[in-house]
């Protein structure tokens, strides 16, 4: 990545540690769009579903017994009916539409994309920064808290389940270990460090990554309306 200009930011994160608040902040700074909820509404789209029915297994792996639920319902050849699938959704389905809105959205840079494994969709790209975000547990559980205004007895418990999910998620999906530091390109604890200074250490990167002005052009000057 050394030298290379950096037109796409990949944003992983811990629950509670800020990650779309950076990702909002970013891409307000560098004016570059940034994808997060919006996956939701471009999976039902392309999967002709509704966005409360996504949103429901968005970023989630099926859990065991959703698994076995599955191969439970596989009717068998002897069975003269079979049960109607037809706008019954799986994880895996919505996965996969997932990686392919990230896709067609980074072949369109710049962008900022949010979470949904998108450090390993885009890893192979050398205009990619892969940034991560974490935060001490009490920490993040305490803005959960502030955020979302639940129980401080709940919300750990919160925490751990989508952290476990988002993990589960990566393995599942790309065969990788989320929390893995060779997957990213920049690391950011929340805990000391605010959203806008995590925001200005990308964006300073970034910016130092573009191209330089060309030197052939300047504001005109004074000199130039007197000899035209």
């Amino acid at each position: 990545m050394n030298g290379t200009q950096l037109r796409v930011v990949t944003v992983s994160r811990e629950f509670g540690a800020g990650g779309g608040a950076f990702a909002k902040e970013l891409g307000g700074r560098l004016g570059w769009p940034v994808l997060d909820h919006d996956i939701v509404r471009r999976v039902a789209e392309r999967l002709r579903m509704d966005e409360e029915t996504v949103e429901h297994f968005d970023e989630h792996p099926p859990s065991l017994l959703a698994r076995i639920a599955g191969v439970l319902v596989i009717p068998q050849p002897d069975l003269m009916e079979f049960p109607p699938v037809e706008g019954v959704p799986s994880h895996d389905q919505i996965a996969h539409a997932s990686t392919r809105v990230i896709r067609d959205a980074a072949a369109s840079p710049p962008l900022v994309v949010v979470g949904h494994g998108s450090q390993c969709i885009l890893a192979g790209r050398p205009d990619a920064l892969h940034v991560f975000l974490h935060a001490p547990f009490e920490a993040r559980v305490r803005r959960i808290v502030e955020r979302l205004h639940v129980d401080a007895a709940v919300a750990p418990a919160l925490v751990r389940r989508a952290d476990h999910e988002r993990r589960a998620y990566v393995q599942r999906y790309f065969h990788a270990n989320w929390r893995d530091a060779l997957l990213y390109d920049l690391q950011i604890g929340t805990a000391k460090v605010t959203t806008a200074e995590a925001a200005t250490l990308a964006e300073r990167l970034i910016r130092g990554r573009m191209p330089a002005p060309d030197a052939g052009a300047r504001t005109p000057g004074p000199q130039d309306a007197r000899s035209g």
